[in-house]
């Protein structure tokens, strides 16, 4: 089994953008080959919030064959893109992302 763990962490000013960019994740992950389940947690404090999406999947091999569709990489080009031009608006939360890999760890 494996885990993916993207946090997004914001003021609550910009709440909205974090939101939105989770829910286009959520509707890409719908019917997804290998998923097992998706969650989404939230937290907050005086004027923070922070998101985190955890997918569980059979394998690393679905998450990656998910992560590297098309659409996902050409989306990341364009933004890229946009970025080196200087059109695109700098994001506003900090993204950090963390996997795991089930282990088996016996008792002694």
């Amino acid at each position: 089994m494996f885990i993916s763990q993207a946090c997004f962490e914001g003021d609550k000013i910009i709440e909205h953008k974090i939101i939105t960019k989770l829910q286009k994740t959520l509707k890409e992950t719908i019917n997804v080959q290998g998923l097992i389940s998706t969650e989404c947690w939230s937290k907050e404090n005086k004027d923070r919030v922070e998101y985190v999406l955890v997918t569980k999947w059979e394998n690393k091999e679905h998450f990656k064959k998910w992560l590297t569709r098309e659409e996902h990489v050409e989306e990341h080009k364009e933004m890229n893109k946009q970025k080196k031009q200087g059109s695109q608006e700098e994001l506003q939360f900090k993204k950090i992302l963390r996997q795991y890999e089930v282990t088996n760890i016996v008792s002694s």
